[in-house]
């Protein structure tokens, strides 16, 4: 198996001479990474390490959603686009990478964390699109939204 920490080094150093190298190298350590966390998911320890962090995500994506909403900022604007895109790329982060481990001891929640997050997903996704945000976005699963 790869180490995740060598390849974003070896990523970091590509950066100035080969960007589609570097790029490639840091998805081999977001693969290597998350083969990783997969792997110690068979400790209890470390399984709830892992579901620790699910949940503080979790709370801090809806904990900027809330914060938009008392804000009430308006639809469409540079505030309201802010807010949708900082709650997008946190619950990007749970979808699209978190989602991948499997609880396969059983030992943690993951499963209703990704049912709960998929949810959030969706409300996120609503407010992205009121605000117009101008890049491709994805559903829970990654795959990409074309309404």
């Amino acid at each position: 198996m790869d180490d995740w920490k060598v390849l974003i080094d070896q990523a970091m150093q590509q950066e100035t001479t080969d960007l589609i190298g570097a790029h490639a190298t840091y998805g081999r350590a977001v693969r290597a990474g998350l083969a990783h966390a997969q792997m110690l998911l068979d400790d209890i320890e470390a399984a709830q390490i892992i579901e620790a962090l699910y949940g503080a995500l979790v709370a801090y994506s809806q904990q900027v959603m809330l914060r938009m909403k008392a804000e009430d900022p308006e639809i469409g604007g540079v505030d309201h686009a802010f807010r949708a895109g900082q709650a997008y790329g946190v619950s990007c982060v749970l979808n699209h990478l978190i989602d991948q481990l499997t609880d396969v001891a059983g030992i943690t929640a993951l499963g209703a964390l990704d049912d709960f997050s998929d949810t959030l997903h969706h409300e996120i996704v609503v407010q992205s699109r009121a605000a117009g945000l101008t890049v491709e976005l994805l559903d829970a699963k990654g795959d990409v939204l074309l309404e």
